[in-house]
């Protein structure tokens, strides 16, 4: 590619603007800057000033920096050698316009960002076309409006991104970009993205086909993944501005007609027919079906999200079953979670049913049609014994946990019960809530100790005693972390609240108006798995953040910190003298599919691949495993340099020879003395050169 800008960028000597404090390369660049910007008095008739760039286009951001550039490729050498920032350039190659133009929308849904040209092609000397695409989010907005905008954060950022690219088209029709796919001065948010093209058709031809609204954003919801795009947030307002674009209005609006009044086998036989199909299994009323009630009705339902999340951490995961009554539509719904790697259930698979309790082992039974045999670590329910074992005879045996939500009611309801004085309630209650999240080894005799000899003692609370002996002292190791922890080998103990209690608000909120329409349920759960869709991965972003920080701050650490114990450990030295003036990291092993917390900067190191005694880097990775990271990026690469170099030497070696050999063939066709002088003379001094070193190795032999 002709006149690349970052293919090879390199730390810049920088000369200063005394007027505005523009830094620039060289002083010819600085001379220009002064006569076009700051020489207004001068400017010749016809020709058009320059504006005045802003100090905020180009300017440093980092804490304790106020450089201010006028120059892009001078600004990403100032954050990367400055600053250690790493810059994502690549320089790519494709046959022709329409292959760079589909990888450049997967591209940008895959990133979650956006490139347009903001100016036309301009033609080079030898007929190639050269183009510019910036982020969309870069530059300036000015906004008219007097009210409260809805939005917290405005499109555009006040200045310019160093997310680019840089286009070139060749004769032949191929065409090579350079990439800086490094964002600067933003943060990535799906809140901004615009849906691709081949979105808004899809969306553009249910709404031709008369869908109603709804479908069309359960239709969208149910093909979301981790990667949370535009299509997947879309919603009403969105429906009605494609619809005003094509010159349409839906006769379901004209009608005033609500997802109630529709049918449920309709919607559920248009959503069967769509590419991400989410059910799993569907009996109408007064349909007969082997096994089940004429009377009975049945949804089971799974998007696109959830079945990836089973895959991700279904592998010796931690699943969970619950039941939850529905209660202004007279229906029960049964939710299957999985342990996500933050410690927080997440809603795999949905059933609705009018009596969940005989269909279980039914719903466990469609799960492995679509699934195959989940091998989990435990699972975790109410204390259901017949849905144990069920689990066991459909899945693969685990080891069962009982609900802490519901060890928690029972008590709750116990004491209420058991004591009328409400001192000593609270006082037993803190208590049984201490051996919920302990993790010491004397928890264990503690649970024991303190029924026998506090609960079963005192007359008063002797008949709660014999109760929470009988159905849980004797079966601490179910439910207590002390215990879990060695079984489950976990680090913390499971959220199980975050996830639970947004379903039960869910089921259990008059204001959410659940009907005997399935289709309207169903809707309803989809807009609440895209809220969990939306805090899961605010929360990544957040956490990949605070990596990224970590891993700038770990850069300031020399190497000789860092000791190896063994294969899978090493020492590194705190200069501060804090924790004994060392702390430990030890190799662990992720069993995450494509984990989510991860550093790139450190060949896409996870949370979960090292443990460090810091204590720091449970959710998130600690500045200790990050030096350990750069160490070893830092080896790889001299080890790659080293081979580099030893090939090289060997290839010159080999180039000699051959050179040596082609003038001893033709040495008989050179017939000059005075010729044949030199090359004796030339041919000494390479001999002399060559005894030399030999000699100088031969001494350091010695």
């Amino acid at each position: 590619m002709v006149n690349v800008d970052y293919e090879n960028i390199k730390k810049y000597p920088t000369v200063e603007c005394a007027l505005c404090g523009f830094l620039f390369r060289n002083k010819p660049s600085l001379k220009h800057h002064l006569d076009s910007m700051h020489n207004g008095s001068k400017t010749l008739s016809g020709f058009i000033k320059k504006r005045p760039r802003k100090c905020t286009d180009l300017q440093c951001m980092e804490k304790g920096c106020k450089c201010k550039f006028y120059n892009k490729q001078l600004f990403i050498s100032h954050l990367k050698f400055d600053h250690c920032i790493d810059f994502d350039i690549r320089c790519l190659k494709f046959t022709s316009e329409g292959e760079f133009l589909t990888w450049k929308e997967d591209f940008e849904q895959e990133s979650n960002s956006r490139y347009v040209r903001v100016t036309g092609c301009k033609t080079l000397q030898d007929g190639k076309k050269l183009s510019y695409y910036y982020c969309n989010r870069s530059t300036y907005f000015t906004s008219k409006s007097k009210g409260v905008r809805k939005r917290s954060t405005p499109v555009k950022v006040k200045g310019l991104c160093t997310a680019s690219i840089k286009e070139v088209h060749n004769s032949d029709g191929s065409v090579e970009i350079l990439l800086c796919a490094t964002h600067y001065g933003h943060d990535i948010s799906t809140e901004h993205m615009r849906m691709t093209k081949r979105e808004r058709e899809e969306i553009t031809q249910l709404i031709q086909q008369g869908d109603h609204p709804d479908f069309v954003i359960n239709a969208a919801r149910a093909k979301a993944s981790d990667s949370l795009g535009r299509v997947h947030m879309l919603n009403r307002k969105d429906i009605k501005n494609i619809e005003r674009k094509l010159g349409i209005r839906h006769p379901e609006f004209i009608k005033q007609r609500t997802i109630n009044d529709l049918s449920t086998d309709r919607w559920i036989m248009k959503l069967q027919r769509t590419p991400y199909n989410p059910i799993l299994f569907y009996k109408p009323i007064n349909v007969k079906y082997e096994n089940l009630e004429r009377n009975d009705i049945m949804l089971i339902f799974m998007t696109q999200n959830q079945y990836n999340w089973i895959n991700k951490f279904g592998t010796d995961g931690i699943f969970m079953v619950t039941e939850m009554s529905m209660v202004c539509a007279q229906l029960y719904l049964t939710v299957l979670y999985v342990c996500d790697e933050f410690n927080v259930m997440l809603p795999v698979c949905f059933m609705m049913c009018n009596d969940s309790k005989i269909y279980q082992s039914f719903f466990l039974n469609i799960i492995f049609n679509k699934m195959g045999y989940i091998y989990a670590k435990a699972l975790i329910t109410d204390d259901n014994y017949d849905l144990y074992e069920s689990w066991c005879s459909i899945m693969s045996p685990v080891k069962h946990v009982i609900n802490q939500r519901y060890i928690d009611n029972q008590i709750i309801e116990k004491l209420q019960t058991d004591i009328e004085k409400q001192d000593l309630q609270h006082e037993i209650y803190d208590k049984i809530c201490s051996f919920f999240n302990g993790s010491n080894e004397s928890m264990k005799e503690e649970i024991i100790n303190y029924t026998n000899n506090n609960l079963k003692m005192n007359n008063e609370t002797k008949p709660f005693g014999i109760f929470f002996d009988q159905m849980f002292a004797s079966r601490a190791d179910m439910w207590a972390f002390c215990y879990l922890k060695e079984s489950l080998n976990l680090n913390q103990m499971i959220n199980i609240n975050t996830v639970y209690n947004q379903m039960i608000v869910l089921c259990e909120n008059n204001k959410k108006h659940f009907t005997s329409n399935l289709s309207k349920n169903m809707h309803i759960f989809f807009t609440a798995l895209l809220e969990i869709q939306k805090n899961r991965k605010k929360k990544i972003e957040e956490i990949n953040i605070k990596i990224s920080k970590n891993h700038r701050n770990a850069m300031c650490y020399p190497s000789r910190l860092i000791f190896p114990l063994s294969n899978n450990k090493w020492r590194v030295t705190l200069e501060d003298g804090t924790n004994n003036g060392y702390v430990t990291i030890t190799r662990k092993f992720c069993k995450i599919v494509d984990c989510s917390v991860k550093c790139q900067a450190c060949y896409n190191i996870c949370a979960h691949i090292y443990e460090c005694s810091c204590g720091q880097g449970e959710i998130t990775i600690c500045e200790h495993v990050h030096m350990l990271g750069i160490f070893n990026k830092r080896s790889l690469i001299d080890m790659d340099e080293l081979k580099e170099e030893k090939l090289d030497i060997d290839d010159m070696k080999t180039n000699i020879l051959l050179k040596l050999k082609r003038i001893i063939g033709n040495l008989d066709f050179v017939n000059d003395e005075e010729l044949l002088r030199r090359i004796s003379v030339s041919l000494s001094r390479v001999e002399n050169t060559v005894n030399k070193v030999k000699k100088a190795d031969d001494w350091y032999d010695d």
